[in-house]
């Protein structure tokens, strides 16, 4: 199974088209419930936060990780990206079977791409996919 550290490379990839440099991101060790604690810190030391399970499945600790990492870009660097290709609309996350896809969620169907290939495979996977 990948690390938790894999997992969020995955989705700043994604994100990383709209930031020129790159947060720092670390994982604390598991608290007393058993949750690791995720941390996004840009370059002045500003951060935001979230805990994960880390004994959930791997795409349910991802999907997590997609919906709140481009929160702590929001909050960070004020851009939330990925977006649709040919909008402005950010894609959200969602899992499809074991897999979590970016999506358009105006547009369910239309378009999809798993996370970690945003920019990589086109402009993803158009129709009825």
């Amino acid at each position: 199974m990948p690390s938790l550290k894999d997992l969020v490379e995955l989705v700043v990839r994604d994100l990383s088209a709209a930031v020129e440099s790159r947060p720092s991101i670390t994982c604390s060790g598991p608290d007393g419930q058993g949750y690791v604690e995720i941390l996004v810190e840009d370059e002045s030391g500003m951060g935001v936060g979230f805990a994960v399970d880390p004994a959930a499945s791997r795409a349910e600790i991802l999907h997590e990780m997609a919906y709140r990492i481009p929160d702590a870009y929001v909050e960070l660097y004020a851009v939330g990206l990925p977006v649709v290709p040919g909008t402005e609309r950010p894609a959200t996350p969602r899992m499809v079977a074991d897999t979590v896809v970016w999506e358009d969620p105006d547009e369910r169907g239309t378009w999809s791409c798993p996370v970690g290939e945003y920019g990589q495979v086109g402009e993803g996977r158009h129709g009825g996919d």
